[in-house]
């Protein structure tokens, strides 16, 4: 080594070392030192640690403790440890290394910055009590409810917690009582359909008198623990025993399973944390003795809500049954069907060939991928509504239960398309919510084969992703499609004068057709289940065409490997034989609303 160049590095380092104790004796600025280490990761890791403790001891934090536990000196710890990972790319860092090769870092950040970083949570927890809000209004209680908890768990990651208000009051008291009010007001109503087994319920969970959506909860079975969902208003149950009397459930409300690819900064919030916050109302006890003995499931659906009466009573009269009589061949076949795809112990292929003669080629195919899905398995007795659709009659709703690994389980309504010139079921498809299926059946300006179109598009839309059906995509998307994805992507910027600001963006990439499918061939190979689920919807024509409509969509995505929640649009064209998709476009949670993509987006020639 030169005496030049050792004189450079001599000369480098009491300039760093200069600037660090500048920054040390600035008011303005949280740091942290590492000791002397053998490796600047070493180094690294000690100087965050140090800066997060030294952030710790500002007195003039509020932060807010978990009232269940004793050590408040633990809390802070975890709390501050929420920030390690944001720190690590918005805090700069100052290398101090010797000649020796020794490392020694030096961290800092100015607390307008860090004012900064603790801003954007309290941005998130008032979107998330915006959206709880939002969902309360349509019934989805499931998700207000967790919607509520994440912007709890958020104040509890906030050094400023225990002071950030919500309008006038602080925001984890509001919080705090209207998950509180929102649990007292569930109420869980045990059912027995008849020619059930004798541990199986039906139960109707509703809010003040009306049903509710996509509440998540768990129970022991009498074998252990067992996750059960509400859809639509209903839930059901199958125990172990037959004599339970009794039943405990516990509503779930972390929801960490769908937390992880929904939000991933507030999932490992969650994490850091570890600790939940016990509510009494939660937790349910069930008199199953009690039950009542329902015929259809229908019965026990409720909706003291008046527009949703109206919307939920607008459906049953648009979805006339056809006529239907135990005789039918259609009825035959659905028993037949609910029968082998009843039992958890059975072969595909037997199953298969059991079924053939009720199943076109096409029907079949998709049926050996249906039975592919995870252990799927019909629960409860099925009940058989039959409506008459052009050259179809569908089958609906058929609940059916998909377990995968990892305790992965949901349940989904089924349904089934026959061909009425052979009678032979032709399709299968996951049903849409009754929320989304009635904002479509309610566009009385639309014809009803249109609404009936669009209804039957959207599940096969869904049911592709999640069978694979790749030929069926394949025909739905033209060959000039639009197809847009977006891609959220964080910028980091430094200022001269040593400020950070993050600011998020999209990207937005255009694909071909060809590109889009190859893409999810991918996605396809790489992931043991896609289940899609809709919640906010909306549906308008495009430029006044008729039967063009533009569909715009909330959707949870949520796969074996990947997760994400987003805005999805398509233009879809219900003129031809076949729905035609002739845009699609896919844009992140974080999109501003401003900039969702809608039907007003585009001028269709």
């Amino acid at each position: 080594m030169t005496m030049a160049f050792v004189a450079t590095v001599f000369a480098q380092n009491n300039a760093n070392r200069a600037q660090a104790d500048r920054i040390k004796e600035n008011p303005d600025y949280y740091w942290g030192e590492s000791g002397t280490c053998k490796n600047s990761r070493k180094a690294d890791e000690e100087a965050l640690v140090n800066l997060l403790e030294n952030i710790g001891r500002d007195k003039s934090m509020t932060p807010l403790y978990f009232q269940n536990s004793d050590d408040e000196d633990e809390q802070q710890e975890r709390l501050l440890s929420t920030y390690a990972e944001i720190l690590k790319r918005r805090s700069d860092d100052i290398v101090l290394s010797d000649e020796s090769g020794s490392a020694k870092t030096f961290r800092y950040i100015s607390k307008e910055d860090f004012k900064g970083i603790c801003k954007a949570r309290e941005v998130s927890i008032l979107d998330y009590i915006n959206a709880g809000m939002d969902a309360e209004e349509q019934y989805r209680c499931g998700d207000a409810l967790r919607y509520y908890y994440w912007a709890l768990m958020l104040c509890h990651s906030h050094p400023d917690g225990a002071a950030l208000l919500y309008k006038t009051a602080p925001a984890y008291k509001w919080l705090l009582r209207r998950i509180e009010l929102l649990l007292s007001d569930i109420v869980f109503q045990p059912k027995r359909q008849e020619k059930a087994d004798d541990n199986e319920f039906v139960l109707a969970v509703m809010m003040d008198g009306t049903s509710i959506d996509g509440l998540e909860f768990v129970y022991n079975n009498g074998n252990g623990t067992a996750t059960g969902t509400v859809v639509n208003g209903v839930s059901r149950i199958k125990l172990v025993h037959p004599d339970i009397n009794n039943l405990t459930l516990v509503i779930n409300l972390e929801n960490k399973d769908v937390l992880k690819f929904y939000d991933p900064e507030v999932y490992a919030i969650v994490n850091a944390l570890d600790e939940q916050v016990e509510f009494p109302s939660a937790r349910k006890v069930i008199e199953l003795d009690k039950a009542k003995v329902i015929k259809k499931v229908e019965e026990v659906k409720s909706y003291a809500d008046q527009t949703l009466a109206a919307e939920a009573e607008a459906s049953e009269e648009f979805l006339a049954t056809a006529s239907s009589t135990p005789e039918d061949e259609m009825t035959i076949a659905m028993r037949a069907i609910s029968q082998a795809l009843s039992s958890n112990k059975r072969d595909a292929r037997e199953v298969l060939n059991n079924l053939q003669p009720y199943f076109t080629y096409e029907g079949l195919q998709m049926l050996e991928k249906l039975l592919g899905y995870g252990k799927s398995s019909i629960i409860g007795e099925p009940e058989y509504r039959f409506i008459d659709y052009n050259d179809e009659v569908i089958c609906r709703s058929i609940p059916m239960q998909f377990d995968f690994k990892n305790n992965v389980s949901f349940i989904r309504d089924m349904v089934f398309r026959f061909d009425k010139k052979t009678n032979k079921v032709k399709s299968i498809a996951f049903r849409l919510t009754d929320i989304t299926e009635n904002t479509i059946i309610t566009k009385e300006k639309w014809s009803s084969e249109a609404r009936l179109t669009l209804i039957n598009f959207l599940e096969d839309y869904q049911t592709a992703y999640a069978l694979q059906r790749r030929e069926y995509l394949q025909q739905i998307f033209s060959e000039s499609a639009l197809i847009i994805v977006g891609t959220v992507l964080k910028e980091t910027k430094k200022t001269d004068n040593i400020r950070l600001n993050e600011k998020v963006k999209i990207k937005y990439d255009t694909l071909s057709k060809s590109q889009y499918l190859t893409r999810l061939n991918k996605v396809f190979a790489n992931n043991e289940f896609i289940n899609i689920r809709f919640t906010e919807t909306s549906f308008n024509t495009v430029n006044g065409i008729t039967n063009v409509i533009g569909v715009q969509l909330k959707q949870e995505y949520f796969s074996s490997a990947y997760g994400d929640v987003g805005y999805l649009f398509l233009m879809v064209d219900l003129r031809g034989a076949l729905p035609i998709i002739h845009v699609r476009t896919w844009q992140p949670n974080e999109t501003p609303v401003d900039e969702v993509i809608g039907a007003q987006s585009f001028v269709f020639d």
